[in-house]
């Protein structure tokens, strides 16, 4: 429902900002607020979502407008949505962008732990997606931006895909181990022990969303969802949630709410994220059934306060919760407010200021509660038509409650030496049995049999008390991290580079250095640089070629671990004929770690082939193998995958 011009009068753009300010500053998303590079993004894509705004929803108020894939509204009768290819305060969206930071049929393997506490975010090694308020891993696979479904104003993308998949290892199980399952450190006695490679049949449906309601001039209503199911068909007892019935909701599910009011525009929004069970094959740790769900809950406000300067604020709460209550110490929320206030005083180039100030809290208090503040500059240069340089830098703060004192009563030496105590006290009392012949012996013994045997009781009433109370103190050990460091200062900057080389060749880089929050350590400080390539070869073909490096240091606890990791991917696609595409991929990732046995090296090839059955029904055959060469041989595995799959555009 439009606003009245007399409500529009008492809300007014300082009105609304202070109310916003005041009721929403518990309101966050994992990393926005917390990871400068990823809050810098974050506004980029709050300062062109408002731009489309103001502009209005449909062609005739943005006349000049081009397509950009999801961003923008759509318009049905235009087939095309109202976004525009530069943002004047930030980061132009790059034709070909998404092929560049996404490998075709698939997404980087490597697993950053740079944004490893924003499970909605993308979570490898390349940039993150162009835009936050459209999915990371779903915009329109099928549907290519056209909507197929128009009930009176509301424009509905709907599309149907299905999957079975065929799995010769799914649990990515070393042949050379017998083990127990478990998730992380902890033993998991509701998973069957393995015994050597389990293969499986997994199918799978998914249900695409993408539909935008105009409801006037300048508000508009917009969901983005990917909602899926998934079946273990024969052993479901080694699914996320032990049954084999898994739901989904895919990164990126959005419900988005845009209103202008006077020359501010407020962007609510929640984005969901469910997965069951970790899908990351580039690891060694056994997690599997380390499945979250996330929920971010905010609003962006931005403020065109005159043609050259501009103000946008964000408030937000992320919440994080295990699906499995043996992983109930990672749940978390976050708080954060942050803002960006941006200057350009010809058109061209930008200057701005830059921070954010967020509150961490620990549900079962694993990590410590906390709190960091960033605040920083950053400016954006077009140096020339088509090249955008993006660079931010400034400082850190992070400071967080120190752990319990925990010290140890009963130790592992404190037990072996009670239980061979017990060994030497059986012998002992074998050996006197055997002796015993005549009966002046026979009394003697016992004697002694009697005074070895009191011993033999109290110390296996000793043993049985060392083992109570250390199992109790493995359990408090192993609830929190005990991670020490309390207050850390530092600096940040990052650094992104964008460049249309010409017509047929897009590239990307972005480099840089920042503190941010990990699951296993308070923090995780990472130097890091990712390069990406997006090639049209000839005719029907096209190369994606991506490369990345990372030095993670992690600020301590007992699960400490300090790693250097670096790897390639490059994919080829080419239409084989009218209907028929085929693709062809390798990754390659290598994982140097700090602790002992954790160095590995991984390779993975894929074969895809998708046949075009009509112009809304497609099938694909996909072919993926997976090898990983680790230091400790009894974590090295292979893993195949075939899938078959379809998809429907209704």
């Amino acid at each position: 429902m439009p606003l009245s011009a007399k409500a529009i009068h008492f809300f007014s753009p300082q009105t609304l900002t202070i109310m916003a300010l005041l009721a929403l500053c518990s309101v966050a998303s994992a990393q926005v607020g917390v990871a400068p590079s990823q809050t810098g993004l974050f506004f980029n894509d709050i300062r062109v979502r408002a731009d489309q705004v103001r502009n209005g929803p449909s062609s005739q108020y943005a006349p000049t407008r081009a397509t950009t894939g999801t961003e923008g509204v759509y318009t049905f009768d235009q087939s095309q949505y109202t976004s525009q290819p530069n943002d004047r305060y930030g980061m132009p969206s790059v034709n070909g962008y998404d092929d560049i930071t996404r490998p075709v049929g698939t997404t980087p393997n490597s697993n950053t732990r740079r944004v490893v506490g924003g499970g909605s975010g993308y979570n490898g090694a390349y940039p993150s997606t162009s835009t936050f308020f459209a999915p990371t891993y779903i915009s329109d696979p099928f549907l290519s931006g056209r909507r197929n479904v128009k009930l009176g104003p509301v424009n509905i993308g709907l599309g149907l895909s299905g999957a079975v998949e065929y799995n010769d290892n799914i649990l990515r199980a070393s042949t050379h181990r017998s083990t127990t399952a478990t998730t992380g450190t902890t033993t998991d006695a509701n998973v069957p022990a393995l015994s050597g490679k389990i293969s499986d049949y997994i199918g799978s449906a998914y249900l695409s969303v993408d539909l935008n309601y105009p409801i006037t001039e300048y508000n508009s209503l917009s969901l983005t969802l990917g909602l899926g199911v998934s079946q273990y068909l024969e052993h479901p007892e080694y699914s996320g949630n032990r049954n084999g019935f898994e739901l989904t909701v895919l990164p990126g599910s959005a419900l988005v709410f845009n209103i202008k009011v006077g020359k501010v525009v407020f962007i609510f929004y929640d984005r969901m994220w469910v997965q069951p069970g970790s899908r990351d094959s580039f690891t060694l740790d056994n997690n599997y059934v380390f499945g979250t769900f996330q929920n971010d809950a905010g609003i962006g406000m931005n403020w065109a306060i005159n043609s050259q300067l501009n103000l946008s604020l964000n408030f937000n709460r992320s919440d994080t919760f295990a699906l499995q209550d043996i992983d109930k110490r990672y749940d978390r929320t976050v708080h954060s407010v942050s803002g960006s206030l941006a200057w350009t005083p010809t058109g061209t180039w930008t200057i701005g200021l830059e921070g954010s100030f967020s509150l961490i809290d620990y549900q079962q208090e694993f990590n410590n509660d906390g709190n960091t503040t960033s605040i920083g500059v950053f400016v954006v240069l077009p140096l020339t038509k088509n090249t955008v340089v993006r660079v931010a830098g400034g400082v850190q703060r992070f400071s967080f409650d120190s752990p319990p004192e925990f010290t140890r009563t009963v130790t592992d030496q404190d037990v072996a030496s009670t239980q061979s105590s017990i060994t030497n006290l059986n012998d002992q009392i074998a050996a006197i049995n055997v002796r015993a012949t005549d009966p002046a012996q026979v009394k003697a013994a016992q004697t002694q049999l009697a005074s070895l045997q009191s011993q033999l009781s109290q110390a296996q009433d000793t043993l049985a008390q060392q083992t109570t109370t250390k199992s109790s103190e493995d359990t408090t050990f192993n609830s929190r991290s005990f991670d020490r460091s309390s207050d850390q200062n530092g600096y940040y900057y990052n650094v992104v580079i964008s460049n249309q080389l010409n017509a047929r060749i897009s590239q990307h880089l972005a480099f840089g250095h920042e503190t941010s929050l990990n699951n296993t350590s308070n923090l995780s400080t990472a130097d890091y640089v990712s390069y990406g390539m997006g090639i049209i070869a000839w005719r029907g073909a096209r190369i994606s070629l991506n490369a990345y490096y990372e030095d993670t240091v992690q600020s301590g606890g007992n699960l400490r671990e300090d790693l250097k990791q670096y790897g390639f991917d490059i994919s080829l696609t080419h239409r084989l004929g009218e209907h028929l595409t085929g693709g062809i991929g390798y990754h390659y990732g290598n994982f140097d770690s700090a602790l002992a046995l954790r160095d590995y090296v991984q390779h993975s090839y894929t074969i895809n082939l998708s046949y075009q059955l009509s112009s809304k029904w497609n099938v694909g055959l996909g072919y993926q193998f997976w090898k990983t060469i680790a230091d400790n041989p009894n974590q090295s595995f292979t893993q195949n995958q075939i899938i078959l799959s379809t998809n429907y555009n209704f």
